[in-house]
């Protein structure tokens, strides 16, 4: 066979050959849909951890990236490079990231994969970002708990006397954090010059207390001229409703304890209701 038919021949061979090779397969993304991870229009509450993940084909893949972000704010960037997979001529690849942001409203998360021909496909999703709900109790209070009520005396020898008193003022500090529960909000309530630690649940703009149980000196007036300052085992129940920066304080409080004066002993008993207000710094 003469050279310039040969020559001919290897050309028309050459190109066969790479007419008949296959283009690349172009890559695929999609949101990975499992327990735990977060998928499109999921609620997330702001600083709590969340799981995004991505699922998807490649050829070859050589990495991917995760963005999240809001209006233009990167929250988090995150990129990983497929290096143990890049001999692989066609991947089914599942891959997941752990990211905690602050954010409240419509945020934005796009997953991007790269394969080793220089290929990419995306995909973006919303989730919904809401502020905890005890966020908006975290802080310091600072005010008066209002008593009005009964004091009961019981003694011996002596005729039982009932006295009314109304507002009666107890300074109050109430100091508290996010619990952790999303719901949960714990911390300290100090009562004149008595700090005790408090906890409570938080429903839309109300906060309900566990109940608090104290000891207090109360001067209660026998007549006569007659006074005495028994101890007394409180226990108070309340709740609070925030208004912007004020707690409204609502409940009650019971308590009883022992008296003596001179040769006489007896008892009393208080019962009364809780009201005020603590305004938050």
């Amino acid at each position: 066979m003469k050279k310039t038919t040969l020559f001919l021949a290897c050309c028309i061979g050459l190109m066969l050959f790479a007419s008949c090779k296959k283009d690349p397969i172009a890559p695929t993304i999609d949101i990975l849909d499992d327990v735990g991870i977060v998928t499109e229009n999921a609620l997330v509450y702001s600083g709590e951890e969340m799981v995004i993940g991505f699922t998807g084909t490649g050829e070859n893949p050589s990495r991917i990236e995760i963005v999240v972000s809001q209006n233009g704010i990167v929250f988090d960037y995150h990129t990983d490079d497929f290096n143990n997979l890049k001999d692989t001529p066609l991947l089914n690849f599942y891959y997941w990231h752990s990211v905690t942001i602050e954010a409240v409203g419509a945020v934005t998360i796009t997953g991007t994969v790269t394969d080793a021909n220089g290929l990419t496909a995306s995909k973006s999703f919303i989730v919904n970002f809401e502020e905890k709900p005890n966020a908006k109790f975290v802080g310091r209070y600072e005010g008066n708990a209002l008593i009005t009520g009964t004091m009961h005396t019981n003694i011996n020898g002596m005729d039982p006397v009932d006295e009314n008193f109304e507002n009666r003022e107890i300074p109050a500090v109430l100091q508290l954090e996010a619990g952790e529960e999303i719901n949960e909000v714990v911390g300290t309530c100090t009562l004149d010059d008595r700090t005790i630690d408090c906890h409570g649940t938080v429903e839309g703009n109300t906060v309900t207390f566990e109940a608090i149980d104290d000891v207090v000196t109360f001067t209660y007036d026998l007549g006569g001229g007659m006074s005495v300052s028994p101890q007394i085992n409180m226990t108070y129940t309340i709740t609070g409703t925030l208004n912007d920066k004020e707690l409204l304080l609502d409940g009650t409080c019971k308590g009883n304890g022992d008296i003596n004066i001179f040769f006489y002993s007896g008892t009393l008993e208080l019962d009364a209701t809780v009201g005020g207000s603590l305004t938050k710094e």
